[in-house]
């Protein structure tokens, strides 16, 4: 039974099954073409959409240096203490230089409270706390030191904060702080808050430092009050205004001298401007009657005209023009004094803020003199006072104070709330990050590493695309061995593709046009012309460097001399950014240089409907059809198969039934042999 085979089934005793695949190998001769078609279409697909890609990618590149975004208009702000002051600058601003004075950075209040039992209990209540004209209240229910500063921390958000500090093994401090800077921001404590705060010595009852000088009760300083220059408007002490004009001066004393040390002086006043001096008309002079006349026999005898021997007029020299904003001084108790800052000019009342502890050890009263010819000054009020004070309170230990931040920028005295000040210079933000007695030089200048960065990316993504050239028109496996950057994948990959569009002119004229592009000359107003006085060459080594053939340098690949490139920047910026973009005919349209002329190449080869995406649309139609050829060819070896397998198996069928026949013949023969 081991020869027993079934037709058409399994194995065959006769190898029809191998000579069926042995058939259906040569009929599957154009299958195999056509796959291997159908595999080189995807393939040369692929290829032109990574092309597209990296074409995409340069066009953006250029297009980033001639676009209104260009790296050209970007703007670096550089500062020569950075432990000072640091500044950014945005596109809008001007390149200058600024020498600023850090006095006094903005800060917030920040008070600690006494050192307390690791087990002290907050009870429950109400906790109100201010900072500034905003609030934040917290329903407590009463726990932990650490439970009750988290719960302030997430109900104060951006407004207040709560720490516990470990002081000791056994004891604990709490820290609550104001997340707003400025001296308008000051932290309160109300309701239940303020017995915390007096119970755990955050706070203490003070008596307060606030003096007012009333400006409608001006004394005699240097000189006596003159009528003529200083006068009051207003009732004193509540609404009164003190004005003062040129050639007036007057003292606002307090009733006793006082410390200085720790105290602020508030003067709120106003500049008005003063109309100008009008030149003086000419004097009409004396009225002389008319000079007679006589006549006598036709003849008129003229009077002469009256002499009344008065010189020419001359008109009077105009008053010297004097500008002085310094009106406002510090006085002693010895008779000392000391100016304030210069005073601002504003349509709106201006507020002057100083710590009085640098200026006099001792305060006696504030005095005004003015010299300044253009304007008169107006002052409102004037408060001396403690800025610790809150409220009728002081903080035991305060770690900081709110204050405001004061600069002086170029000889004038600034104060803002915030140390992040944008409103200074224009485009550029201060950031202030400490006091210090020595002036910071600030310096705002284009930003040429991004300009440098940018070139280098232009540079970068152009080779790229040379190499990806020369990979698919080439079939020279050296051009792969020479590009250094490559990947393992990337290797493979290339050499996958290495030659696969040999035949494709688009390819050989979009390289030539590329190179041209990067050798031609474009105008700039200036004597930078050329790519190459950037030190963007094809062959960059620099004078005196061995000159020795190099095959590589024949590709059309780009280098860069990074000295040379640094020099350029640093010395002819300008004629650089238009050697890239430039406007030759003044209607504000870019229309010449490197980057403009590459985009405008690029664009009908990657955008919709252009050269690539006629390319990939003439591919993927031959995609189709070849995979409709596949199916076509795919059912006819179905088909051709299963008819083979037909034929055999009733080729088997019938020399089976032929054997058997055989055996029957030979077994009846046996049969008959052995009966004689």
């Amino acid at each position: 039974m081991s020869d027993l085979s079934i037709p058409g089934v399994g194995t065959s005793k006769y190898g029809t099954q191998k000579l069926i695949d042995d058939l259906m190998k040569v009929e599957r001769i154009p299958r195999d073409r056509a796959a291997e078609e159908l595999k080189s279409l995807q393939a040369r697909k692929s290829v032109w959409l990574d092309f597209s890609q990296k074409l995409t990618t340069l066009r953006s590149d250029a297009k980033n240096l001639y676009s209104f975004q260009n790296p050209f208009s970007s703007r670096v702000a550089k500062s020569s203490n950075e432990e000072v002051l640091t500044a950014t600058a945005n596109r809008d601003a001007v390149e200058q230089a600024k020498s600023i004075l850090v006095k006094r950075v903005a800060q917030a209040d920040r008070y600690l409270s006494a050192d307390l039992p690791k087990d002290y209990k907050v009870p429950s209540g109400t906790y109100t706390f201010t900072v500034g004209d905003k609030s934040v209240e917290l329903s407590y229910g009463g726990g932990s030191l650490d439970d009750f500063a988290a719960a302030l921390t997430r109900k104060g958000r951006d407004l207040i904060r709560a720490s516990v500090v470990t002081v000791k093994v056994d004891t604990k401090a709490l820290l609550i702080e104001s997340l707003k800077t400025g001296e308008a921001n000051r932290l309160s404590f109300k309701n239940d808050a303020e017995k915390l705060a007096l119970d755990a010595g955050i706070l203490e009852r003070a008596t307060t430092r606030t003096k007012s000088l009333d400006p409608g009760k001006p004394t005699a300083w240097q000189r006596p009050v003159d009528p003529r220059f200083v006068t009051v408007s207003g009732t004193p002490g509540t609404d009164a205004v003190l004005d003062i004009s040129t050639g007036g001066e007057a003292l606002l004393a307090l009733d006793q001298a006082i410390k200085s040390q720790g105290l602020k002086l508030e003067l709120r006043y106003r500049l008005v401007p003063l109309p100008e001096t009008q030149t003086p008309a000419a004097p009409p002079g004396p009225s002389l009657k008319p000079v007679g006349q006589a006549s006598y026999g036709g003849i008129t005898v003229q009077g002469e005209t009256s002499e009344t021997g008065l010189s020419d007029w001359t008109a009077p020299a105009a008053p010297p023009r004097v500008e002085d904003r310094v009106m406002a001084f510090v006085t002693g108790p010895d008779g000392s004094y000391r100016a304030l800052p210069a005073l601002e000019d504003g349509a709106e009342v201006q507020t002057l803020s100083v710590d009085l502890g640098g200026y006099l050890p001792d305060l006696s009263g504030l005095a005004f003199r003015s010299r300044d010819t253009t304007r008169r000054l107006e002052v409102v009020s004037v408060r001396v006072y403690d800025p610790a004070e809150t409220g009728g309170f002081k903080p035991k230990r305060a770690v900081s104070t709110a204050q405001d931040a004061l600069i002086t920028v170029d000889g004038i005295d600034m104060v803002r709330a915030s140390n992040d000040i944008s409103d200074v210079i224009p485009g550029v933000t201060l950031s202030l990050k400490s006091a210090s007695e020595k002036p910071v030089n600030l310096k705002v200048e284009p930003d040429r590493k991004a300009v440098k960065d940018a070139l280098i990316s232009l540079v970068g993504n152009y080779n790229r695309i040379m190499g990806q050239i020369n990979i698919l028109t080439r079939d020279d496996e050296s051009i792969i061995n020479e590009i250094t950057y490559f990947t393992d994948d990337e290797k493979k990959t290339a050499k996958e593709r290495l030659g696969l569009l040999l035949n494709d002119s688009t390819l050989g004229m979009l390289r030539t046009s590329l190179q041209n592009l990067m050798m031609a000359s474009y105008p700039t107003g200036g004597d930078l012309s050329l790519l190459a006085q950037l030190g963007i060459s094809t062959d960059s080594q620099k004078s005196g460097a061995s000159q020795g053939y190099d095959a590589t340098k024949m590709r059309g690949y780009l280098e860069i001399d990074e000295d040379a490139l640094d020099k350029a920047l640093a010395s002819s910026f300008e004629p650089a950014r238009k050697l890239f973009g430039y406007d030759t005919d003044g209607d504000l349209i870019v229309d010449s240089g490197v980057a403009y002329k590459i985009d405008n190449l690029l664009k009908p080869y990657v955008e919709t409907g252009g050269l690539i995406a006629l390319k990939t649309g003439t591919i993927d139609r031959q995609i189709t059809s070849q995979k409709t050829l596949l199916d076509t060819l795919d059912k006819q070896l179905a088909a051709k198969e299963a008819e083979l397998k037909a034929k055999y198996a009733a080729m088997e069928g019938a020399l089976n039934q032929m054997e058997s026949t055989s055996s029957s013949i030979d077994s009846f023969s046996q049969q008959n042999s052995g009966g004689k």
